[in-house]
Order: structure tokens, then sequence, then C-alpha cells
């Protein structure tokens, strides 16, 4: 089971009827078995509940009457945090374990992880050792979102982030490395266990500024961890992906593909929403 399965806590049936993916530049939907794009670059759509709200309810007016609509709601990458950690020594009460894994965060998140929401993978090692796959949301980051939707007629009973959404996508093993705005995130899943998770902010998203950080990368997980992907599948490179793919055949021999899906073209707009739309079967 990958991690994406073990972070859903809502869709134990068929999935809600609606699905959206917020990004900088607007907000990719799902209803009704198509998929759609609306723009809003100008928008706050995550500090002013309001203003997200009337752009939901532009998109999906909201029927008559007070019963809420279902839906998945896919976050920008940086709206959590995604940890790897391993203990030599873990709790078997959960409880305990949360309590573990808060201490270990408040090390490394910029924000009150006593009151984040937190949910977690545990891989386990030999004895009581074992690895971990953490994601923490602030309550206060979470909280405007979730105004909105309920402002706009939905229950988001399921809350993810793009970069693990969109990892559905990606080849077995492959390294996926996805570009939207300057949030550059890369992933590696090792037979559906996240193995490695970078997120950080681009200063200006040239190709060596992706390189400097693609490149050690790389050589983390041949060096530390004695595995070399096969590929690596990209989104949201644009015109940048030519040279990228020429630099990593070149220096790593690797392939290069974009990321696909049998729903749509792939972007960095919407490779969130499609990557939930493969995980849950859509048709």
């Amino acid at each position: 089971m990958s991690f994406l399965e073990k972070l859903r806590n809502l869709i134990e049936e068929p999935p809600p009827a609606y699905a959206f993916e917020l990004g900088s530049n607007g907000i990719a939907h799902w209803q009704a078995g198509s998929t759609k794009f609306d723009s809003f670059p100008s928008l706050d759509l995550h500090h002013d509940a309001s203003v997200l709200a009337e752009a939901l309810g532009r998109i999906t007016p909201s029927p008559n009457g007070n019963r809420k609509r279902a839906a998945a709601l896919i976050l920008p990458d940086k709206a959590a945090r995604v940890s790897l950690m391993d203990f030599d020594q873990f709790p078997r009460k959960a409880e305990d374990q949360a309590a573990l894994i808060r201490l270990r965060l408040k090390r490394t998140v910029p924000f009150d992880v006593d009151t984040a929401i937190l949910r977690y993978q545990i891989i386990p090692q030999v004895a009581n050792k074992v690895d971990l796959t953490v994601a923490a949301i602030a309550v206060e980051t979470l909280a405007p979102y979730e105004t909105a939707f309920r402002n706009a007629g939905f229950h988001a009973g399921f809350v993810t982030i793009a970069g693990l959404s969109a990892a559905n996508l990606a080849e077995a093993n492959s390294l996926t490395m996805r570009l939207s705005g300057l949030t550059l995130t890369i992933s590696h899943f090792e037979n559906q266990v996240l193995r490695l998770y970078r997120c950080l902010e681009l200063q200006s998203g040239t190709l060596d500024e992706i390189l400097n950080v693609l490149d050690p990368t790389l050589a983390y997980l041949e060096d530390e961890r004695k595995t070399k992907p096969p590929r690596i599948d990209i989104c949201g490179l644009g015109e940048l992906g030519s040279a990228l793919e020429d630099h990593l055949r070149e220096t790593w021999s690797m392939d290069v593909q974009p990321l696909r899906s049998r729903l749509g073209s792939v972007d960095s707009n919407n490779a969130g929403l499609l990557g939930y739309l493969e995980a849950t079967g859509v048709n």
C-alpha cells in the first residue's frame, strides 16, 4: 500500500464527486467525469477564505439545501511538511508514537507541532527498529482552506498534497520531479514505499538552480542508499525539459520522460489532481 493510500482519511467506497487541486495559478478540478482548470493568478487562495469560497462558487455553484458535497482537496506541496524518520526503539501505543514523532518534528518544522495534524506510515525493519514517513500540516494552514470549502458547500474529507499525489502517475521505482511556480518537489518511491522526499522554494527556477538540487539528490541515492532510479519522470519543466534530459543522459545515464495520465495532459497545475484520480481508479 502506497503512502498516499495510507494518508487517506475519507474514502472507503466511491471517491467523492468533486476533487480540487489548488495552485499558485488557479484551481484544477474534476466533476461529472471531466477535468478542467480555472485560472485565478491574482487571487490569494489561502489567506483569504472568502476569496477561495467565491472562486469555488464560480466553478461549482452550490445547490439549494444544507447538505455538504464531499470533495477531495489537493494542496500545494509547501502547505505540508513531509519527513522521513528512523527509530531504533519505537513504542507500540499510538499515543506514544505520536508524542515521539512530534518531539522529533519540533527540531525541524516552523510551526506548532503540538497542534499540527499528523499522519504517518510505519515501515518495520528488524526487532523494534522502524522507518517512518510522516506528513504534518499546521492547523493555521489547513483551517482557511477547510473554511472556504465549507462556505462553498463542500466537505473536504480527504486532504493531501500535490507532490505525493502526482507520484501515482510515475513509473514504478522512478524518481519524480515536479516544478510548480518556483516550488521544486522531488520524490522517490521504492516498491511503493517513500524513500526520499524534498520540497524547496527556488530563487529563479533556472536549470542550474534545479541541477544544484537534483545532482546531489541522485548522488545521495547512489552513495548512501545504494540505489539508482531507472528513470526520472518530470512535470512543469517546460522548455527546460530538453536541456535537463541531455544532462541526465550524459551525466547519470538516466532516461527522462514526462508524467502521463490516461485522463488527460499532465502539467504543473493538474498533476496532483490527475494522480489522485489515477489512485482512486476513476475512469
